[in-house]
């Protein structure tokens, strides 16, 4: 039997696959032709690798390729704990030898090359030295523990408390997927017969998904700065995106968030807009969060003490699917006085 938070992390990991549809996340769940790195096994798809096979719980592809690279594919994993439980380095380090052995597989003569990258969610946060080990070889950590998820964390915990009694015994958790990604549309996925508690598990997901969409308007923005790590954006996406829309290429201040009792949060906030610098009104706030370990990437010369400046004036990339065309937003950002919080 799956343990409540085994099944909080499958949940978890099918609703930020549902939230990150929008910057052209597509859920893989099935062998592509032709793919030789993509296998179908009992418990579901696996990626072949040099020296092994992995599974692929949730793996998504990106539409869109970075200069001088090859098409991006995206393990996402996510730990759902109790908050005194942050995600360790072992963790991280699975995380590095899946996405370092599949990189290393040789799939021939083929125009079905990727790279893959690896993704952590928490919402217990993570270690130090997990954290540290993450941005040195390059995997993505979200921490979920900032207020702007608690609707996200709490909702996942109470969903997966109402499932849980329910996904008992073999096969149960991938027809419990089936269920979550029939419910959220993240691929064509029909309800399999003989699902225990099967009116239980749909009504619990709804709520989850209604409660979602309250709270995040259903999307969750990735952004690309120039560092080892991508940022999850949460906040007035709409407001961001009526901005954009005037404005794909402008200028940001990145800003420490004063209501954020973690001490790892962050707010983004357009500086060319004449209505803000007139009444401190600004047309969309974004924030994100950090782990206390990553805060060092965004000094940007900001703590006179420690003369950080790692990024200098630099670009924080967003992708976004517009009428099925990857649609980029350039954030453009350089050093401050001093840290400001809001």
């Amino acid at each position: 039997m799956a343990t409540k938070a085994q099944v909080g992390g499958y949940l978890l990991e099918e609703v930020i696959a549902w939230l990150l549809r929008r910057s052209g996340y597509e859920l893989l769940t099935e062998r592509m032709s032709g793919d030789p790195a993509l296998e179908m096994t009992g418990a579901g798809l696996a990626v072949r690798g040099r020296g092994a096979r992995h599974q692929a719980d949730v793996l998504g592809e990106f539409p869109f390729t970075p200069p001088f690279s090859l098409p991006i594919r995206m393990f996402v994993e996510a730990k759902s704990y109790q908050l005194k439980e942050p995600v360790g380095l072992g963790v991280v380090r699975n995380a590095w030898a899946t996405v370092c052995d599949v990189n290393e597989f040789d799939v021939g003569m083929t125009s079905n090359r990727y790279r893959y990258v690896y993704t952590l969610f928490s919402t217990s946060g993570f270690t130090d030295n997990a954290v540290e080990f993450a941005m040195t070889h390059q995997i993505s950590v979200v921490d979920l523990t900032l207020p702007m998820f608690d609707a996200l964390r709490i909702g996942v915990e109470q969903a997966a408390s109402t499932v849980h009694p329910h996904v008992v015994g073999a096969g149960t958790v991938g027809r419990f997927r089936q269920v979550v990604r029939h419910v959220l549309g993240t691929a064509v996925a029909q309800l399999p017969p003989g699902i225990p508690g099967q009116q239980t598990q749909l009504d619990a997901i709804r709520r989850l998904r209604s409660e979602l969409e309250a709270s995040f308007g259903d999307e969750i923005l990735l952004a690309f700065p120039p560092a080892p790590f991508m940022l999850a954006l949460t906040g007035d996406i709409d407001g961001f995106l009526r901005h954009a829309a005037r404005r794909r290429d402008h200028r940001i201040d990145i800003v420490r968030d004063a209501e954020d009792r973690t001490a790892t949060g962050w707010i983004i906030r357009p500086v060319d807009d004449s209505n803000s610098a007139d009444n401190g009104d600004f047309a969309y706030t974004l924030r994100f969060s950090l782990p206390h370990y990553l805060d060092e990437w965004l000094m940007i010369g900001w703590q006179s003490t420690r003369q950080v400046e790692p990024l200098g004036r630099a670009t924080i990339v967003i992708y976004r699917m517009f009428e099925g065309i990857p649609r980029p937003y350039e954030l453009r950002y350089g050093p401050r006085p001093h840290v400001q919080d809001v």
